[in-house]
């Protein structure tokens, strides 16, 4: 029944409607607002349609209810009825730009009082409805060319570990953007993010560490953003993990497949996933956890996708009961009071934007835990969307749909004087860059825990 499209738009119906009655979801994301308007501009229609028939006249305001004669109130309302938009109203393009808006936040999750997690009988989860959406489409016109480009980071980022400088400096070029834009589906104005040719591997390779006794030994998932575009932040949660004793390797990896889930390739996302099943339950096996130093969505996929979109097996289950984001890894190791929280340097008043998908993990805000450990810290609370999702936010199409959720968040974030701003997302980061012409430069929770210790940026000590 999955692959089956009526099967699908019977669920849509399903799921539309209890959106549509709830609307608590309104201010989260393009999707819902979109659903609403469609369904509430049907009602429009058939109104207009009725006083095209003269079987009624313009909606006249009333503020006389009080006055009417008993009844006449309801007679009103049953008229009014009729013009009520419905699902079964929606267009075929009105359906689907629910799905297309859908970038995957997963906020409506957290938010959604109708979901399997709160045992609810509507069983209403709607980004996987969308994935479902995405994958049965994909199934019937196949994957799209920019789809299948922006999925494989590997080869993104072995490329740029060979010419990053070089790419760094066409990704500048007017020209080459505009034929980018027409070739992959890159939006013209979004920035890129900058490759690095000493790439978190080769720097790991070449890391030594002077651990003899660990306190605990974790397997590190760079992450390949972290290992292409965020050298830095990889290289600063080692040094804070081998700084508490925390011995740390970096085994054969690869982009976790999150990309591949965004059009829906399982078969794509399967065969991304599997080599990384296969090498970081070995290494769990052995007494080894997991900690994620990149975007919060690679935790979030080696946490939940996995279980949900492979099959399902004592090596999967090892992996995503095993896996921790690395602010969530340091307060698990402070809860043990074995995290040096001796700093030498303050940080001040933090601006801390919330990552979506840490908050999908429903495991409270790490980041911000982190932060309050360095003494007089306080920490403003940004619970607002970036708008990014990588891969949507870069295309053609979702370009300034992208840009304007994200200056939503740098309106939210300018209206609380601090010190400096925080992400765990460094693709958010990027994003609220931009979206604030350079105003607004999120540093991450880690970077800042560095500077806190007073480590040098270049000698890690």
């Amino acid at each position: 029944m999955y692959w089956d499209k009526g099967s699908l738009y019977k669920e849509m119906d399903r799921i539309y409607d209890v959106c549509i009655g709830c609307r608590l979801c309104f201010n989260l994301c393009p999707s819902f607002p979109a659903l609403f308007d469609s369904v509430d501009h049907a009602g429009d229609r058939k109104r207009e349609v009725a006083i095209a028939e003269g079987r009624v006249g313009k909606a006249v305001d009333r503020s006389d209810y009080l006055d009417l004669p008993e009844g006449e109130h309801a007679s009103d309302a049953s008229i009014e009825v009729e013009f009520r938009g419905e699902v079964t109203d929606l267009t075929e393009d009105e359906r689907w730009e629910v799905v297309d808006l859908c970038y995957q936040c997963k906020l409506c999750d957290p938010v959604c009082p109708y979901t399997p997690g709160k045992d609810h009988e509507f069983q209403l989860d709607f980004p996987k409805l969308m994935t479902r959406a995405q994958a049965i489409r994909t199934k019937e016109r196949g994957i799209k060319f920019n789809d299948r480009f922006l999925a494989n980071m590997d080869f993104a980022g072995k490329i740029g570990s060979l010419y990053g400088p070089f790419i760094n400096f066409l990704n500048k070029i007017k020209i080459l953007r505009i034929f980018m834009e027409k070739l992959l589906g890159l939006h013209r104005h979004r920035i890129l993010p900058k490759f690095q040719t000493n790439t978190f591997s080769k720097w790991f390779k070449t890391h030594e560490s002077n651990i003899s006794d660990p306190i605990d030994k974790v397997v590190i998932f760079g992450t390949c953003f972290t290992n292409a575009h965020d050298v830095a932040l990889g290289k600063a949660a080692v040094e804070i993990l081998e700084h508490n004793g925390v011995e740390c390797i970096y085994p054969e990896q690869q982009c976790c497949g999150a990309p591949y889930l965004s059009p829906g390739d399982f078969k794509g996302f399967e065969k991304q996933a599997r080599p990384n099943v296969d090498e970081l339950s070995q290494w769990v096996k052995d007494g080894y956890k997991i900690v994620v130093t990149g975007p919060p969505t690679c935790s979030l996929t080696l946490k939940k996708e996995y279980p949900d979109y492979l099959e399902m097996h004592e090596k999967i289950q090892a992996i995503s009961e095993n896996t921790f984001d690395i602010s969530e890894y340091l307060i698990y190791l402070h809860k043990q009071e074995k995290l040096d929280t001796n700093f030498k340097n303050e940080i001040g008043t933090v601006n801390y934007h919330v990552s979506c998908h840490l908050k999908a993990q429903q495991m409270g805000f790490k980041g911000r835990d982190v932060l309050k450990l360095i003494q007089n810290t306080k920490v403003n609370l940004i619970n607002r969307c970036s708008g990014m999702d990588g891969g949507w936010g870069m295309k053609t199409e979702y370009f300034e749909s992208s840009m304007k959720v994200a200056e939503q968040c740098v309106n939210d974030i300018n209206k609380r004087d601090a010190d400096i701003v925080c992400s765990d997302c460094s693709l958010a980061s990027h994003q609220l860059k931009q979206a604030s012409d350079g105003d607004v430069a999120p540093s991450h929770p880690i970077l800042e825990l560095h500077k806190a210790y007073g480590f040098s940026q270049s000698t890690g000590k």
